[in-house]
């Protein structure tokens, strides 16, 4: 079952004026109703959104219950924000932000270190309520297929963990999430040509943490 984030309470917040959400955006018409004061459509934004934001935080988080908070928290600040929201991109660049930011916060305590260090980059399933990791073409695997697969994924695992925040940070957003370097620029605040050496510095990073174990 998909996680929910229900709100206690709902404050009544108009639209900023002047707010210019682009229209191509499918998020556009719930955003200017949710920003009006409508519940409904921002129910609609966490239902469409909280899935993909829930396993950023998790890759990040590496615990199901501090990801779960943070995306809650995410969505909070979000609702809150919306009368300043001014559309320059989309809810779901904007929203994917707001996250990275918490859960950057998150991963500053001393506690926070210790999880990870001693929890593998896991994603929980909400569907299937099982834990997977990065998919690999595997199909109908014989023994020897299977064994070699799961030394691959538990390669790629200690990889991802091995880098840095931010190397991770942008390849969970830019190879899982799909997105594009114009919306990681505007997700992570920082300039285009920046967005772009960092990926090539995290690619390389974890082709150096697979040198000789992977394909």
């Amino acid at each position: 079952m998909a996680a929910t984030f229900p709100y206690a309470v709902v404050v009544r917040l108009p639209f900023a004026a002047g707010a210019s959400v682009p229209r191509e955006d499918a998020d556009w018409s719930d955003v200017r109703s949710a920003a009006a004061g409508d519940e409904t459509a921002f129910e609609a934004l966490v239902r469409r959104h909280e899935r993909m934001l829930f396993n950023l935080a998790f890759r990040l988080l590496s615990d199901r219950e501090d990801a779960l908070e943070a995306v809650q928290e995410a969505f909070l600040r979000a609702y809150r924000a919306l009368p300043r929201f001014r559309g320059e991109a989309t809810f779901r660049t904007w929203i994917t932000g707001i996250a990275i930011n918490v859960c950057r916060s998150r991963l500053v305590g001393a506690e926070a270190r210790q999880r990870r260090s001693t929890q593998s980059l896991v994603q929980r399933d909400p569907d299937r309520d099982e834990d997977v990791v990065l998919p690999l073409p595997d199909p109908a695997p014989d023994p020897e297929t299977q064994a070699r697969g799961s030394e691959l994924r538990a390669a790629l695992e200690r990889a991802l963990a091995a880098l840095s925040s931010e190397h991770r940070e942008i390849l969970l957003l830019r190879e899982m999430n799909g997105m594009e370097y114009e919306e990681l620029a505007a997700a992570l605040g920082c300039a285009l040509g920046t967005v772009k050496s960092r990926i090539a510095r995290a690619r390389n990073a974890l082709r150096r943490a697979l040198e000789g174990v992977w394909p």
